[in-house]
């Protein structure tokens, strides 16, 4: 197996893990707060904060002056995410 295989298996192998994980998270802070639309945005808000500081650190904000000329239906993978 290449190293690249095995890469992409361990990648395969965390979102495995992580896709019931934030669900259960989720779920749990919807129970609690009363609102699982509302637990989802606060995630989201959790996420966005994450990528945004994770963009800063590697590299700045240069690339997003890029977003504007991409193709639409490429920006709709966001839709994906939220539902």
């Amino acid at each position: 197996m290449s190293s690249e295989t095995l890469r992409y298996a361990v990648i395969m192998m965390l979102a495995g893990i992580g896709i019931p994980v934030l669900a259960a998270l989720n779920a749990q802070l919807g129970n609690r707060i009363g609102s699982t639309a509302a637990a989802a945005t606060v995630l989201f808000a959790v996420a966005v904060l994450a990528a945004g500081t994770t963009m800063l650190l590697v590299g700045g904000p240069a690339p997003l002056r890029l977003i504007p000329a991409q193709p639409t239906y490429l920006l709709c993978g966001g839709l994906l995410v939220a539902f």
